[in-house]
This record gives C-alpha cells, sequence and structure tokens, in this order.
C-alpha cells in the first residue's frame, strides 16, 4: 500500500496586493512588479534600515515564488492558502544570516527564474558565492552649453553606499543630452574581494541664450541693419570661442545663412569639428520721420520691385 503523504494548506497573505498588481495580471506582468520592488527593496541598497528592509524583501518573495509557480497560483487561487508538506520549509526569504544574497538561500531553487531576474536588477550579474563586479552607479549632470560643445572638466559628488567621493571627471567635447560619460572603478564595491563596478554620468546640456547645435554644427541668428543688407558690411559675430569678423555681402537677403568653417562643436578623437552658421535677420527702425519715408519712396520708385512675384 503506498504512504499517503500529509498535505496541509498555510492561509496566505493577499500575494496580489502584495507584488500589486491585479488577479488578472499576465506571467510577465507579475515578473516586472518583482523585479521593481525586489529593486526597491533589497536590504543591500537599505544599509541604514536593513531588518525592516530584509522582512519586506522576504514578504515580496514570498508573494512572487507563488504566483510565478503555475501549480502554486492555480492552488492559491482556488483556496487562498498555498500547499505545502511539513517538513519542506517556507517560500524563501531574505537569508537572516547576512553575508549577501545567495538564490539556494530562497527556497526556490537555482533554476532561471530567481537567478535571471536578479541578474537583470544587478547589471547582468546574478548573486552567487564568490567574487562579483559591484553594481554600476549613475550621476545626473546639468552642463552648460559651451562646456557640452567644448569639453569641460567637472567635480561630482559620486554617492555610494560607503558615502560621497569627490571626482574631478574630464567630459569629452561634443556630448550631448543623454550621453553616458564612463568612469571606471568608480562604482559600488565588489562582493567577494571582487572589481567596483563603474561610474556613468549622465549628461544633461542646458540651452543657450543664442547658439542653438544641430549635430556638431552651431546656428546663431544675427540681425542686420537695411544699409548692411544692401551695400554689405563687416560685422563682429559671436561663436564659442569668443567674437570674430565676418563679411555681409551686398545685397544679402533676409533668412539667408553664411558659413563659418570649423567654428562648431569640438568632437572627440579624430573627427572633423562642425561649421557654424550665421542666419541673417534684416531689421527694420521701429519710428522714422517724414524726412526717411521720402527717402524711402525715392528709392522705391528707383529700384521697384516685388519680392512677394512668382510665389504664388
Amino acid at each position: 500500500m503506498s504512504a499517503v503523504r500529509d498535505f496541509k494548506i498555510r492561509m496566505a497573505k493577499d500575494y496580489y496586493q502584495i507584488l500589486g498588481v491585479p488577479r488578472s495580471a499576465s506571467e510577465e506582468d507579475i515578473k516586472k512588479a518583482y523585479r521593481n520592488l525586489a529593486r526597491k527593496y533589497h536590504p543591500d541598497l537599505h544599509p541604514n534600515n536593513k531588518k525592516e528592509m530584509e522582512a519586506k524583501f522576504k514578504e515580496i518573495n514570498e508573494a512572487y515564488g507563488v504566483l510565478s509557480d503555475p501549480k502554486k497560483k492555480s492552488d492559491y487561487d482556488l483556496t487562498g492558502g498555498v500547499t505545502y508538506e511539513p517538513g519542506m520549509g517556507g517560500y524563501g526569504g531574505y537569508p537572516p544570516q547576512g553575508g549577501g544574497v545567495h538564490f539556494e538561500d530562497f527556497g526556490f531553487g537555482g533554476g532561471g527564474g530567481f537567478e535571471d531576474i536578479f541578474g537583470e536588477i544587478f547589471g547582468g550579474r546574478a548573486r552567487r558565492r564568490g567574487p562579483a563586479k559591484g553594481p554600476d552607479i549613475e550621476y545626473s549632470l546639468e552642463l552648460d552649453f559651451l562646456s557640452a560643445a567644448k569639453g569641460a572638466e567637472v567635480r561630482v559628488n559620486a554617492a555610494r553606499r560607503s558615502g560621497l567621493e569627490t571626482l574631478t571627471v574630464k567630459i569629452p567635447p561634443g556630448v550631448k543630452t543623454g550621453s553616458k560619460v564612463r568612469v571606471s572603478g568608480k562604482g559600488e564595491t565588489g562582493a567577494e574581494g571582487g572589481p567596483s563596478g563603474d561610474l556613468y554620468i549622465v549628461v544633461k546640456v542646458l540651452p543657450h541664450q543664442y547658439f542653438k547645435r544641430v549635430d556638431n554644427d552651431i546656428y546663431v541668428d544675427v540681425p542686420v541693419t537695411i544699409k548692411e543688407a544692401v551695400l554689405g558690411a563687416e560685422i563682429q559675430v559671436p561663436t564659442i570661442d569668443g567674437l570674430t569678423k565676418i563679411k555681409i555681402p551686398p545685397c544679402t537677403q533676409g533668412g539667408q545663412k553664411l558659413r563659418i568653417k570649423g567654428k562648431g562643436v569640438y568632437a572627440a578623437r579624430s573627427a572633423p569639428r562642425g561649421d557654424q552658421y550665421v542666419l541673417i535677420h534684416i531689421t527694420v527702425p521701429k519710428k522714422v520721420d517724414e524726412k526717411t519715408k521720402e527717402l524711402i519712396e525715392e528709392l522705391e520708385k528707383i529700384n521697384p520691385y516685388d519680392p512677394r512675384k512668382g510665389l504664388w
């Protein structure tokens, strides 16, 4: 006669509520919710509040251990509890003895699920025993337009679990919003003697008062007078290196674009530097006297033209 195995039902908490998902949540939704919560409440990331985080982390793992297993989830959905055999142990949690997270300590085995998720959470590195590279960290940096275009040295305060460290970092020329500058070995300390992670500085470039950037070229709007546009002139215009002189050709039209070669964004490595483009805007006096009006009328009689002819 075969032995009869003694199963019991343990009434469980609301695992869906713990993970913050509805009962209709898909397997991927459950995994995503767990991954976000595990990243948020992992005790290693809260050294000053570790005991509370351990309890929360254990609860999250228990919920995921049931809802990620089709058989356990089915039992739970039918009964509101979890079936287990005496002596099997619980559904795992953060190991109380400390010393880092090891997948076998969770009580779920090492085949796929938790190991894969923790690999995603901690930068693709599963938390196994033995030396492991520390997590990378990110630092958000607001950079003025000129420093981004020309390159600069900046001081950053990198926040790690061990505290702040002030670093002088060289930002290469030509960075844009969203660019990441890597500082090797300045992330979190590695586990079990492993190497430190890296620091990634994520750049946000602030807008400039009059310069605009398109790829590695710079554009600037420059107003000119009627006389300068008609007769031509030599004027000063701003560049990221300071003021420079350019020639306005006679009969320059409003909206015309003049190029200053090699005055754009500095490029990293051996790439060529961009150009600067001057966009001409012809301005007219806001007030004119009778004499000026007479002269303009005379100019129109001598040089009649219709700027809209042929446009529509």
